[in-house]
């Protein structure tokens, strides 16, 4: 397996990580919506941490998608 293989594997895994903590902060949300009393402040850093994953799966997913692009020959 090269370097670039071997790279863009190490990248998927990483996704795939990030996609299964996602999901469970997620559900961790969800959970907390349903009860009556809330906690607010757990709410909101269960949300910022959310969005710390998806920024940073986002992140992940573009530099894949860099590396896995044809390479041009000039």
């Amino acid at each position: 397996m090269s370097i670039s293989e071997n790279l863009k594997a190490s990248i998927a895994a990483r996704i795939d990580a990030l996609r299964h903590r996602h999901r469970q902060i997620d559900m961790q949300v969800t959970r907390e919506q349903k009860h009556p009393w809330r906690d607010l402040t757990l709410l909101q850093r269960l949300k910022r941490r959310r969005l710390r994953l998806k920024e940073e799966l986002d992140r992940h997913e573009g530099l894949l998608r860099t590396l896995s692009r044809p390479r041009s020959v000039h």
